[in-house]
């Protein structure tokens, strides 16, 4: 209401804007943050920074969502795809070092679900290699690796304010880094190349564009409840993470599932809670993905929130799979480039074989302990009528053929 009140709402130099930056800047504990109207064009601005344009490629995790490869892509970068580890779904260093040729300028780090990816391990490749590093913390805010924040070991780092995150504002984003150049860089992009920071859009303002930018201004309202969820958010992750520990202590003793591992020195913030059904120890001898889906089927039947997040790993899609360019109806008919799922046989794997408990619109975050402990006993209930699962009939969850 204060907002409205004012007659402000533009975002950009306005009092909350400008707050919300300061003060999600001091929680990461970066020196520079801007707010954007998007976690995807935040990382768009990150690919600005670290120079990417065509005829450079950048290394990517084939699982986690398109924006983490689309903005480096929108600069005309090439996305080289690597796999996963089994254990937390983040990119595996070892796979990371494969993908690296001599145009290869930056890795971009996901930090999925919340847990925390192997920084040690990427900053060392990284430093060999002379390559950036940029960060997709959209699902991390305050996951934290050997007692440091996410997001501030790259060049810098994007994460975001959609209504499904930890740190909700219905939508938004933020943009950090402790490099003096690339918070210009970002400043300039997000608004038609101008330097736009710190005062009234209506004063001051020399109309002056240094370079070819976009519209990526955060209005106020999402700029004022991101204020307010950020003086919550420690406590909505310490709730996630509460009902993570309840579902992994349980799941942990149910037969055929595996539940997410938080490696030694990981703080995870549990943003989303991804299990694997162990196909072979069930017993199950028709495809791992028909099981998997008999069983998501199954648990919303019980009144479970459960479901799929990626049906299919990013170098299958076919926005990866043509010339990296907006749609048009001029290119549909070109034709998709192959991909070879042997390539990545555990983000394949895991488009396959998990499953996510829980919903983007009922968080962890903001569930109760009881629900966990309920949750925990309906899983043991439908892998225990494994058989009669298996016979039963069940409408499968609907997937584009890749």
């Amino acid at each position: 209401m204060g907002v409205i009140e004012s007659g402000n709402l533009t975002g950009l130099g306005a009092p909350q804007g400008v707050a919300v930056e300061r003060e999600f800047g001091e929680f990461v504990g970066t020196r520079f943050c801007l707010a954007m109207n998007a976690g995807s064009h935040a990382l768009h601005a990150c690919a600005v920074a670290a120079n990417l344009s065509a005829g450079s490629e950048f290394v990517v995790p084939a699982f986690t969502y398109g924006a983490s490869a689309m903005g480096p892509a929108l600069q005309g970068a090439t996305p080289v795809f690597c796999d996963v580890l089994p254990t937390t779904y983040n990119l595996d260093p070892a796979s990371v070092e494969e993908r690296i040729t001599e145009r290869t300028r930056a890795i971009v780090v996901v930090h999925l679900h919340g847990m925390p990816a192997d920084m040690d391990a990427i900053t060392a490749i990284a430093e060999r290699h002379g390559l950036t590093i940029i960060e997709d913390f959209a699902q991390a805010q305050g996951s934290t690796y050997h007692g440091r924040n996410v997001g501030t070991f790259g060049l810098c780092s994007a994460t975001s304010l959609n209504a499904t995150k930890n740190l909700p504002a219905g939508e938004g984003g933020f943009f950090v880094t402790d490099d003096e150049q690339s918070e210009v860089v970002a400043r300039r992009l997000r608004y038609l190349g101008e330097d736009m920071l710190g005062s009234e859009p209506s004063e001051g303002r020399e109309y002056w564009s240094w370079a070819l930018g976009w519209n990526y201004r955060l209005p106020e309202i999402p700029a004022a409840i991101a204020r307010s969820q950020l003086r919550r958010l420690p406590a909505y992750n310490e709730r996630a993470r509460e009902n993570a520990g309840i579902l992994t202590d349980g799941l942990s003793e149910v037969p055929g599932i595996v539940p997410p591992m938080e490696p030694e020195g990981c703080r995870s913030v549990y943003y989303a809670y991804r299990i694997r059904v162990d196909a072979d120890e069930l017993g199950w001898s028709r495809t791992p993905g028909e099981l998997r889906d008999r069983l998501v089927r199954a648990l919303q039947a019980e009144g479970l929130r459960a479901g799929l997040w990626q049906h299919h790993p990013l170098p299958a899609q076919p926005a990866f799979r043509r010339r990296l360019q907006p749609w048009h109806p001029s290119n549909d008919a070109e034709p998709l480039t192959a991909w070879d799922p042997g390539e990545f046989p555990i983000a394949s794997q895991v488009a396959d074989e998990t499953l996510l408990l829980g919903a983007g619109t009922a968080p962890w975050a903001a569930q109760s302990n009881q629900l966990a402990h309920r949750y925990v006993e309906a899983v043991a209930r439908v892998v225990d009528a494994i058989d009669e699962l298996a016979r039963a009939e069940l409408d499968p969850i609907p997937r584009t053929t890749a």
